[in-house]
């Protein structure tokens, strides 16, 4: 299973070492040792990044990497990756559970109903998003 954690690797190792908007071509030996993915893996995630918009004229061979790094891809690196976008999520989705408890304090009873449901809504999530740890 591919990891957030292991396509930020492969994001921290594009930005680092390849220059953005130029075509490269990266060793994939050096390239699957710093990362410490298999090949498969490897392919996948830059796939996965091609069709985000991270990269551009991505052709992955076992002896090298040819491909252009997007400015996108080291925006999105330079604003927590992968790991950072499910930690926003997480905290935003605490964040809506405090505020229906407070609201759920302040309503009457004729409005609990809605604030019940709000409230099942975002348990449920903050549940699913455990299961993807």
């Amino acid at each position: 299973m591919i990891t957030a954690e292991m396509k930020d690797r492969v994001l921290k190792c594009l930005c680092e070492n390849a220059q953005t908007e130029a075509h490269v071509d990266i060793n994939t030996k050096v390239f699957l040792t710093e990362t410490r993915l298999e090949f498969n893996d490897l392919n996948s995630i830059l796939s996965y990044f091609e069709r985000l918009g991270f990269l551009e004229d991505l052709n992955c061979r076992q002896s090298n990497i040819f491909l252009t790094l997007k400015i996108e891809a080291n925006d999105f690196f330079l604003r927590g990756g992968f790991i950072g976008q499910e930690v926003l999520l997480k905290s935003n989705i605490e964040k809506l559970l405090l505020e229906v408890e407070h609201l759920e304090k302040q309503l009457g009873p004729n409005n609990l109903e809605t604030v019940n449901k709000l409230s099942t809504i975002a348990s449920a999530i903050m549940s699913g998003l455990s299961l993807f740890k």
